[in-house]
């Protein structure tokens, strides 16, 4: 019993996904060339179990399609459906998708429906051109994979709008005059306070004024943050935050707005260590 699979592109890539698949040497793989496709034949050795044989070869053929196939159907997909996009926008959108599409906690269920189809096809036939399985014989991949494009498409407007949101908060604080040297912002479990580089209190008849000078009636303690420093315009900010709060969004918005402005403390009397480090 063997299973013979034929690919006419990403060989390199191909070979990477078999041979790791089967490194414990369970198995016999020839290699043959044959006109344009690029053979390889299976073959499980004595004493391997078939069922294990035959899940280890759909899940590889997965593989082959996920990381070798998919992206230049994404790429037809995308030039097909979305002639509003630019040249440039399209790779972004095709990169996002197929690293939505690689994600293995990401479309589970599709992923499971190919896999079956994959399964029930080598189990009726040894040999499989993967190109032509996929144009065939694979029920419902185009859907599958517009799917995974619509994602891409909405991360790629979302993280379009972050970049523009980021370079106009970037332009407010180039138009302000700095007025600290250096604000330290000590977070502190859904709290947050501002400090100089004395470690004294900025004064809170400032925040009164930013509140004063915002528009929304709906603003919360991260929009006071943001706004609070772009007026302030500190030359260096030093962020002390636990574990807990290392993952907030307006942590983020700072680094990216403040870069290379930004360090991250690793130590003061706050913080129970004695280091800091610059952001990257």
């Amino acid at each position: 019993m063997k299973i013979q699979i034929a690919l006419n592109k990403g060989i390199d890539k191909a070979k990477e996904i078999i041979y790791g698949y089967f490194s414990n040497k369970k198995v016999k793989i020839e290699e043959i060339d044959y006109q344009s496709r690029h053979l390889f034949n299976i073959t499980p050795v004595k004493n391997r179990s078939l069922k294990d044989f035959y899940n280890d070869v759909t899940k590889m053929i997965l593989d082959l399609i996920l990381n070798i196939y998919s992206k230049d159907i994404i790429y037809k997909q995308i030039d097909t459906n979305f002639k509003n996009l630019k040249a440039n926008e399209k790779i972004e959108v095709v990169e996002i998708s197929k690293q939505l599409l690689l994600d293995e906690d990401n479309f589970v269920v599709e992923k499971e429906y190919i896999n079956n189809q994959i399964k029930k096809y080598i189990m009726d036939m040894p040999f499989i051109s993967v190109d032509g399985f996929i144009l065939f014989r694979l029920k419902g991949f185009s859907l599958f994979i517009d799917l995974i494009i619509d994602k891409g498409v909405e991360e790629y407007t979302a993280e379009k709008e972050y970049r523009e949101f980021i370079k106009i908060l970037q332009y407010f604080v180039e138009s302000q005059k700095s007025k600290y040297d250096l604000v330290n912002i000590v977070f502190e479990n859904e709290n947050y306070e501002l400090l100089d580089k004395e470690n004294k209190r900025i004064d809170n008849n400032f925040f009164d004024e930013v509140i004063a000078e915002l528009d929304s009636v709906s603003i919360n303690e991260d929009d006071l943050l943001i706004s609070s420093l772009i007026v302030l315009s500190p030359q260096n900010i030093v962020i002390h935050s636990d574990k807990k709060n290392s993952g907030r969004d307006v942590i983020k918005i700072i680094t990216d707005v403040f870069q290379d402005k930004v360090y991250f403390c690793l130590g003061c009397e706050k913080c129970k260590e004695k280091a800091k480090i610059k952001n990257d």
